[in-house]
């Protein structure tokens, strides 16, 4: 399952030229990744109740600038799945269709309660199944 939402490029995370600032993909990012739980049924305020989902490793690869004002849309899916982890991979695309960034979120699983790293609880392994790279 591959999760879209739509980001509207605002001025605080552009830079003086008009371009997005590299960090904000990882904001993009995680708006995806939000959007991909809920639409699987799970916000993620639901989620976070029953277990954390500390991002462990990052990667952003830049293929074109986004810009002031552009409409973007970011895909997300979950490319990998292991006992205790999961990686979620993304794509930014531009109105014209065009690859803006890529890259991927790597997961733990954290139990909020005993406060100790946990394996996948088999409700969010339901929900998480693995798409191969676009």
């Amino acid at each position: 399952m591959i999760a879209s939402t739509r980001v509207r490029v605002r001025y605080q995370e552009t830079d003086c030229m008009k371009v997005v600032y590299y960090g904000n993909y990882l904001t993009y990012f995680e708006v995806g990744r939000v959007e991909f739980l809920r639409q699987q049924g799970l916000p993620i305020s639901e989620v976070d109740q029953k277990v954390h989902l500390p991002v462990v490793e990052a990667s952003v690869r830049y293929v074109r600038p986004a810009r002031l004002d552009d409409l973007l849309e970011v895909r997300c899916w979950v490319s990998e799945r292991k006992r205790a982890s999961f990686r979620f991979a993304y794509e930014i695309l531009n109105e014209a269709s065009e690859t803006v960034a890529t890259g991927f979120t790597l997961h733990a699983c954290w139990d909020p309660a005993t406060r100790k790293m946990i394996a996948l609880p088999p409700w969010l392994q339901a929900i998480m199944p693995m798409v191969a790279a676009t």
